[in-house]
């Protein structure tokens, strides 16, 4: 036995090394890196699949005996794997994977030797998936001959470059790429460079190899290429600069050909603002851009081969809303910003991926404004992300925008709007605390000396506190690093309570405190940096945004300071003009009263800024919410706004307002309708008569706000809405698209089966996406429960993409509506597993959080957890929208009765 008990031991120490050799840190290993890429990809589009050779260049930074790097589902030749140098020909012992990471590990024969360089050359092949990632292939129909055509398009963001070829698949990983494809002669090849030279193939006929210039210091995610048989037109460089060295080509469908596109049409003129703006030439002679008939995304930046999701193009300018018109001018905007923000710096890890998203949001903002000014498109996103902020960052268990994330499932989970959102509002503070020339003075140095090369945030906040230093516009021992640190590396937002002294001391009493909704209790564990700027009402400048003072760490400690222009006992006092900075402000009751009778009695609201009046309407609700003010004093303040005339105001206070009023039921929510139909009143005799819409159509900027409020008008059957809309539906001249949902919406409402049964008519011979989705929403208006099941059972059904989308369309309608709420609810249920196999998880998230704005009581939550917990597609989505569940229930204990006597003694 103690033999045995010997030999047991020595075999445990001998394995010892074996086991810790296994490479298991999430990071590729840094003893080799990658510095050229020698890839040809042979597409063949028949059999859907492809086949190819990597030649990668490698640089031993240590030496090894092992080549770690990715590999996702591809067929890898492991008998013609070589590794060489100049001088010998190394060999493959043994081959590892590890799947959750996605490694392919190779051990070799002998050592590769630091300083030296290497060459890797393995052969692979897979199927063109159809998974939109990767090298997959998506596919159109003509509409004339009805043949079915194929492509094959790339997306390798974030980690699916892997799935296409071995690669060194992570950003910091930067190297050249030379790009050879091989496919029939009957199509196009494209990748991110010009075709170098185009010959026969060896030995397929009618095969061709096209290589194409070598492509500068990139990262593998912004590789692209794509074999297809689109159609292109040329698009017109911008005279007002020298780009007749950049060619912009557009690749469509046939029949796409002379449809007016203007989003994807800008990019000449985004490449010229921005390179002024920046002042760093774009880097290539080209850029293709490419509308796949579906795509991962809306879009993707890669570098000289800008790639468009179709689905989610607005290319029929008669029926697509405004709203996703704006939504196309933001995303071309957006990705145009990247070519510097992403392509040319790019963050060293994921974990950083808001330093690319974040200011590519911000600048196409920026970029939209100072295009098309007088659409003012910008501004109002802007509000949008700010609201969005405000309501996701309240919870308890909100995440940083700045977090560890390790494997691809992880990294993908970080592709959303809150990082977008909340990236782009960080780029914003900069510009407004800093000021508009320390700002881009930073932003132009970080570019600069951080070209082709990778980054961390601490790079932008050093090149930002030395703009900032040079100009003194903060102090030689202040640390922006740090400051800006406690808005990225943490969740949530400050509650700034300022308390004034009126006995003409100019002294104003501050103390931060995290502001949560829900039953968390650690209010004080957190504190941020907050800049301040002051205005009073004798002096309303609201352009001037550079912070006077700030207020620091730790939290839970007043600060008193003297301000040095303050204002007279019977004047306003604002702080955070424009809403510079993301936290909210609860004044002393003086100074709330003093604000509230400007907004209602001033003219021009006391040259109160419109983003400060959405934010103060905001802020009121949001204080009522937890019981630090009422909502007698909420709606009060409310009030003003039926002398509101700007969309920014009235689209916040009715977002917030509608939220509350789906909790309602009984007296209260009949209660609830008088207030807002006496709310909305105003604002909807200021509007033109909407029967003569057709006749009346406003001008671009104001279809938006004039559409919202006939919506909302008609919702609360404000004053003849009703009557107008019903009007409207059965008038022989075309309706605009941005009008129909509220016309046909009220018609279906008051109607039965015939009203039905005239729209489900509209729908099936509706000729595009745009139109499908209108009439889909439509029929979530009405209450015929019947039919309307039986319309989703058949949009749930559908192959189609276009058509199943019609189902989240008409479920959110119906969910937000008064009619077929219940019924809506449980019919989802019942059909959850479906539901969860055929859409992704923002869609996912975006459905559930309607649904649980309308649960009013706790049974209702948790028979939604009970019957979503064990499905895996709803287990993130249901985690967000139970955390929004909970804060309502909370609501609903604390509050309910606060705003039941307010709204009594409002109307």
């Amino acid at each position: 036995m103690a033999l045995l008990s010997q030999l047991f031991w020595l075999l445990l120490l001998a394995l010892v090394p074996l086991i810790l050799a296994v490479y298991d840190d999430y990071r590729l290993p840094r003893t080799l890196e990658p510095q050229h890429y020698d890839l040809r990809i042979l597409t063949h589009l028949d059999e859907l699949r492809f086949e190819g050779i990597v030649k990668i260049h490698l640089l031993a930074r240590q030496s090894t005996r092992n080549i770690t790097l990715h590999v996702k589902d591809l067929e890898i030749d492991e008998e013609r794997t070589t590794v060489s140098s100049f001088q010998d020909t190394n060999c493959v012992t043994s081959i590892e994977t590890h799947d959750l990471y996605e490694f392919y590990t190779l051990h070799l024969c002998r050592e590769l030797v630091k300083n030296e360089v290497y060459q890797l050359e393995m052969h692979f092949g897979a199927r063109l998936n159809s998974s939109d990632s990767g090298y997959y292939n998506t596919s159109y129909t003509d509409v004339k001959t009805k043949e079915k055509h194929n492509l094959a398009v790339t997306q390798f963001s974030p980690t699916f470059a892997r799935q296409a070829f071995p690669c060194f698949d992570e950003p910091s990983w930067k190297a050249t790429f030379n790009v050879t494809l091989g496919y029939h002669r009957n199509y196009t090849g494209l990748s991110n460079m010009p075709v170098l030279e185009c010959r026969d193939h060896e030995t397929l006929d009618n095969f061709i190899w096209c290589q194409h210039e070598t492509l500068l210091r990139t990262s593998t995610y912004l590789v692209a290429y794509a074999v297809h048989d689109l159609q292109y037109i040329t698009i017109a460089s911008d005279n007002r600069t020298p780009h007749n060295r950049l060619t912009f080509r557009h690749w469509m469908q046939p029949e796409m050909l002379g449809k007016d596109m203007p989003s994807v049409e800008m990019a000449p003129k985004l490449i010229s603002f921005f390179e002024d703006l920046f002042q760093l030439k774009f880097p290539l002679m080209k850029i293709d851009q490419l509308i796949a008939p579906t795509h991962r995304f809306k879009a993707m930046e890669n570098w000289g081969l800008v790639t468009f999701n179709q689905l989610q193009l607005a290319i029929n300018p008669n029926d697509d809303l405004q709203e996703k018109k704006d939504s196309n001018a933001f995303t071309s905007g957006h990705e145009y910003a990247h070519q510097w923000f992403g392509n040319l710096v790019t963050m060293t890890w994921w974990n950083d991926l808001w330093l690319k998203e974040g200011p590519s949001s911000y600048f196409s903002y920026i970029a939209m404004d100072a295009l098309q000014p007088e659409l003012a498109r910008g501004e109002v996103m802007i509000a949008q992300d700010l609201g969005n902020f405000f309501a996701k960052d309240s919870g308890g268990s909100v995440p940083a925008i700045s977090k560890e994330v390790r494997d691809p499932a992880q990294i993908l989970e970080q592709f959303s709007e809150y990082v977008y959102q909340k990236g782009s509002l960080m780029i914003r503070m900069l510009h407004k605390v800093l000021g508009e020339d320390v700002f881009y003075q930073g932003i132009r140095s970080y570019l600069r000396q951080n070209a082709l090369g990778n980054v961390l945030q601490t790079d932008l906040w050093k090149s930002m506190q030395e703009a900032a230093q040079q100009s003194n516009v903060i102090r030689p021992d202040f640390n922006l690093s740090r400051a800006m640190d406690s808005w990225t590396l943490q969740g949530g937002y400050p509650l700034l309570t300022l308390i004034r002294d009126y006995t003409g001391t100019g002294n104003v009493t501050l103390n931060q405190t995290r502001f949560i909704r829900g039953k968390e209790s650690e209010r004080n564990s957190r504190c941020w940096w907050i800049p301040l700027r002051f205005v009073r009402k004798g002096l309303p400048d609201f352009e001037k945004t550079i912070a006077q003072a700030s207020l620091e760490c730790p939290a839970g400690t007043e600060e008193v300071l003297t301000l040095p222009d303050p204002p007279s006992s019977n004047e306003w006092l604002l702080v955070n003009p424009q809403v510079s900075s993301i936290f909210r402000v609860n004044y002393d009751e003086h100074n709330w009263h003093l604000i509230n009778q400007s907004l209602c009695n001033d003219s021009n609201f006391g040259g109160i800024h419109k983003l400060n009046r959405a934010q103060l309407v905001d802020d009121i609700l949001a204080l009522a919410s937890v019981r630090i003010r009422s909502y007698d004093w909420a709606l009060d303040m409310l009030g003003y706004l039926r002398n509101e005339t700007e969309f920014l105001p009235w689209k916040r206070a009715l977002k917030l307002l509608n939220d509350l009023g789906a909790l309602l039921s009984g007296q209260d929510k009949r209660d609830f309708k008088v207030y807002m139909q006496q709310l909305l009143s105003p604002l909807y005799k200021r509007l033109s008569k909407l029967a003569m819409i057709s006749r009346t159509m406003p001008a671009t900027k104001e279809i938006s706000f004039q559409r919202f409020a006939y919506s909302q008008a008609c919702h609360y059957h404000v004053d003849d809405c009703i009557e107008q809309a019903k009007e409207l539906a059965m008038s022989p001249q075309e309706i605009p698209s941005d009008f129909r949902e509220v016309a046909y919406c009220s018609f279906l409402e008051e109607g039965g089966e015939a009203e039905f049964l005239e729209v489900l008519g509209l729908f099936k011979n509706a000729t595009n996406a745009a139109q499908q989705q209108i009439w889909a929403s439509v029929l979530g208006c009405s209450r015929d429960f019947k039919h309307f099941k039986e319309f989703l059972d058949f949009t749930l059904e559908s192959n189609e993409k276009g058509i199943r989308d019609c189902y989240l369309s008409a479920a959110k309608t119906a969910l937000s509506g008064d009619y077929l709420t219940s019924q809506t609810f449980s019919l989802i249920l019942s059909q959850a597993k479906i539901i969860g196999e055929k859409f992704k998880k923002k869609e996912l998230t975006g459905l559930l959080l309607r649904l649980v704005g309308q649960v009013k009581g706790p049974k209702e939550l948790q028979q939604l957890n009970e019957q979503l917990k064990e499905i895996k597609a709803f287990r993130e989505p249901l985690k967000e929208a139970l955390d929004l569940g909970n804060i309502n229930q909370q609501w609903q204990e604390d509050c309910a009765s606060d705003f039941s006597r307010a709204l009594k003694k409002h109307i």
